[in-house]
């Protein structure tokens, strides 16, 4: 059958749209005309609409926002949609543009969890990674944690860390304010074949003992954030991860997107392309899912 379309509903979708777009923001009538190239008349019959059945809430000084009604509608969704359904194909469509393997993770009682991949991560790698837990410990789980809040990121530094934390909270202000901002964060390879996280994370999931592990531990270099800190280079970069936060409806970080690149010398050029390219998978993902960042901007 050939494809049919009611413009009268995609009139109310990108009504709708809109709004979702300025959660925080209440939009006049003339405004809301204005962006969708509406007439006044048409618009005002839409809201009115929407406001009746509780889509859209009228303010008294005559702006509209999104109603009560839309949050049933939200929890509805979430309870029948499993969200790794909406998010797994971005995750993909990332691997495919950039050719490298990209993992998806979720925080799980104060764990890192990999909940999807895309690509192996290392060649002729039998090790799937879907479902390996890591603690959410310093220095792991910074990119999981830096786009949820202030006070998550002050909870996660005052636990224990797997090894010590040297660098001022100075420093790694600056990287999070930075990675807010740009809406990614780059893991550089700082001097070691591997990125010491990497090494850190396998070796707390190599099912080793307790005292072996706590031994090798301490051949590990200190963590001061230099890894994620700006180059501020135009030449190549040695670049272990790249990582992006996927937020919910409530603009809090569910997920977290990882391109996995170990590689040295990648161009700067390159390098902001795949950057770029994961915070557009990130948001799109975020999307998907109904949610919104509060670091937009």
């Amino acid at each position: 059958m050939p494809e049919r379309h009611s413009p009268p509903t995609e009139r109310v979708t990108q009504v709708l749209n809109l709004l979702a777009e300025h959660p925080r923001e209440p939009l006049t009538l003339a405004r809301i005309a204005q962006r969708l190239a509406l007439s006044k008349p048409t618009c005002l019959g839409i809201l009115t609409t929407l406001t009746k059945a509780g889509y859209a809430h009228r303010t008294p000084d005559k702006a509209y926002r999104l109603g009560p009604a839309l949050g049933r509608i939200g929890r509805a969704s979430e309870d029948g949609t499993t969200p790794l359904d909406a998010l797994l194909p971005h995750l993909h469509a990332l691997h495919r543009r950039l050719g490298l393997s990209c993992l998806l993770t979720s925080m799980r009682e104060d764990e890192i969890v990999v909940v999807g991949r895309a690509g192996a991560i290392r060649a002729a790698a039998a090790r799937d990674l879907v479902g390996e837990r890591f603690p959410a410990v310093p220095p792991l789980g910074l990119t999981q944690l830096l786009w949820s809040g202030d006070q998550v990121l002050h909870d996660w530094l005052a636990r224990t860390p797997l090894v010590p934390v040297t660098a001022r909270h100075g420093v790694l202000n600056a990287v999070v304010q930075d990675a807010r901002t740009r809406g990614y964060l780059v893991e550089h390879l700082a001097g070691t074949p591997a990125a010491r996280n990497e090494v850190l994370a396998n070796l707390i999931t190599s099912g080793m003992a307790e005292t072996v592990i706590a031994t090798l531990r301490g051949y590990l270099p200190e963590a001061d954030w230099s890894e994620y800190a700006d180059p501020q280079t135009t030449g190549p970069r040695d670049v272990a991860s790249i990582h992006a936060p996927v937020h919910d409806r409530h603009g809090a970080q569910r997920y977290g997107i990882a391109v996995v690149v170990g590689r040295r010398r990648v161009p700067a050029r390159t390098c902001d392309a795949w950057a770029r390219a994961t915070a557009d998978a990130a948001r799109a993902a975020t999307a998907a899912i109904g949610g919104w960042t509060p670091w937009a901007g």
